[in-house]
């Protein structure tokens, strides 16, 4: 069984999904950047053929699909990194809004 967490991770610009198993390991990280969707593999004897991992993956890519600044495009500027990270948490149905002052 995997869980899934949505991150704005500042050092590299975007929001990601990391997939855990259940000990809460982070076995990958899914991602869009201009270039389509990415899934970094961060265990390496991880089976990634298996039916429930491709729907983990497909389920973290529709989540990430609702977040705006997912890809990390046009950041606020002068935005401190827990600013930052809120700007990468912003969801098109108007939740995790974000007010750069």
């Amino acid at each position: 069984m995997y869980s899934l967490t949505i991150v704005g991770n500042v050092e590299r610009r975007r929001t990601e999904a990391e997939i855990a198993d259940s000990d809460g390991v982070v076995l990958a990280v899914v991602y869009e950047a201009i270039d389509g969707w990415h899934t970094d593999i961060l265990v390496e004897q991880l089976n990634r053929a298996t039916a429930d991992f491709q729907t983990v993956v497909d389920n973290a890519r529709q989540n990430l699909s609702h977040y705006v600044n997912r890809c990390g495009e046009n950041p606020p500027e002068n935005a401190t990194w827990g600013a930052f990270s809120l700007w990468l948490m912003v969801k098109d149905d108007g939740t995790g809004r974000f007010i750069f002052a």
